[in-house]
């Protein structure tokens, strides 16, 4: 009897043994198990968050990234010219920031702008000069030559035109003073009849001359127009509208670096001349400096319509659309009947209907 007992103890004994054996071996293989079906998925997971997070980081930009643009701003010469504008706008002619130069010519920028082209403008008075640059380091130098502006003696023939204008005869003057506002009325034909009174009364009347200019220009006789312009140059040479109308007639016949020459001889000796500043964007836009074009007709706050129509032609240039829309509109809404009305209306409808190269919706 005992000894049956002692037998049935080690018989449950080693079942439990067995089954406690088999327990871990089959807790093992499933663990075993797991581990394998497991591992790769949590590895492919790891990668791809690692991958994630990477491209995550490559592409969200560093809003602290700054960059240093600095230099020298100076004349054809090499001297340096103080308190002139500093300017650095992106290729649409968007202004990224602004500076001044000081006495020695130094500017300094610091800008928030991504890496990339961008424009560095500067200007000093009539002198303006643009140089495309590229920022990829965080530190810029730049040195920056300035064109000639127009000579000081021209700006100072302002104030001596009287002694040149005193020997034409008072009649002659009168004629061409009424020429002047029969013009301003859009009476073409008045304002040529008393340009022809005073060049009878004085053959060497040099405002005569700029005068009947300003009439050819409007009959688009751009050669005609050239030729008494500089006839009127050489008769007095502090004669300010003929330098504007030889701007205008040079653009007209997209002789730009002619045109943009003129435009500064006729803001040397007048300043407040917002016409010739108008030109002068002109010439810009022609010689495909569209950002300095740009710059240009911001400081002329003007609302004229031929402002709006060169603006509008230079926001196309720089692909910027929808603020062209709004220059033609209001060019249309200024000169309904202006001559070039139905070719901009066109140019608008292929805007809002096209993605045509930009270049195609300009008026000539």
């Amino acid at each position: 009897m005992g000894a049956d007992s002692r037998f049935s103890r080690r018989s449950i004994y080693r079942g439990r043994t067995k089954c406690h054996w088999y327990n871990k071996k089959a807790d093992r293989f499933s663990w075993i198990s797991f581990k394998r079906r497991t591992l790769p998925s949590c590895l492919i997971l790891s990668l791809l968050f690692v991958l994630t997070s990477l491209r995550t980081v490559a592409q969200t930009p560093d809003a602290d990234r700054r960059t240093l643009i600095h230099g020298l701003i100076v004349t054809a010469q090499g001297h340096p010219i103080a308190h002139a504008t500093v300017e650095v706008r992106d290729l649409s002619g968007i202004k990224m920031g602004t500076g001044f130069t000081d006495t020695t010519g130094s500017f300094a920028i610091t800008t928030a702008a991504k890496p990339g082209e961008y424009v560095l403008l500067a200007a000093k008075e009539l002198q303006i000069g643009d140089e495309r640059i590229t920022l990829d380091q965080a530190d810029r130098e730049v040195t920056m030559a300035l064109p000639f502006a127009a000579d000081v003696d021209a700006a100072q023939r302002r104030y001596t035109v009287s002694a040149q204008a005193l020997r034409v005869p008072a009649k002659a003057r009168a004629h061409v003073k009424l020429a002047q506002e029969n013009f301003g009325e859009s009476n073409f034909a008045g304002a040529q009849r008393e340009v022809d009174y005073a060049l009878q009364v004085d053959p060497t009347c040099a405002a005569a001359f700029s005068m009947r200019a300003l009439l050819r220009l409007s009959s688009r006789d751009f050669n005609g127009a050239i030729e008494d312009a500089a006839r009127s140059q050489t008769l007095n040479p502090a004669e300010a509208n003929a330098y504007l109308a030889l701007a205008t007639a040079y653009n007209s016949v997209s002789d730009f670096q002619k045109a943009e020459a003129a435009a500064q001889q006729a803001l040397a000796m007048r300043p407040d001349f917002w016409q010739g500043r108008l030109e002068m964007a002109k010439a810009l836009y022609g010689e495909g400096r569209l950002v300095l074009a740009l710059r240009e007709l911001d400081e002329l706050h003007k609302d004229f319509p031929d402002v709006h129509l060169v603006r509008a032609n230079t926001l196309v240039g720089l692909a910027r659309r929808d603020e062209a829309v709004r220059e033609f509109g209001l060019f249309l809404q200024e000169a309904p009947r202006d001559r070039r009305s139905d070719q901009i209306r066109r140019i608008v409808a292929g805007i809002n209907e096209s993605t045509s190269p930009a270049s195609s919706f300009t008026v000539p």
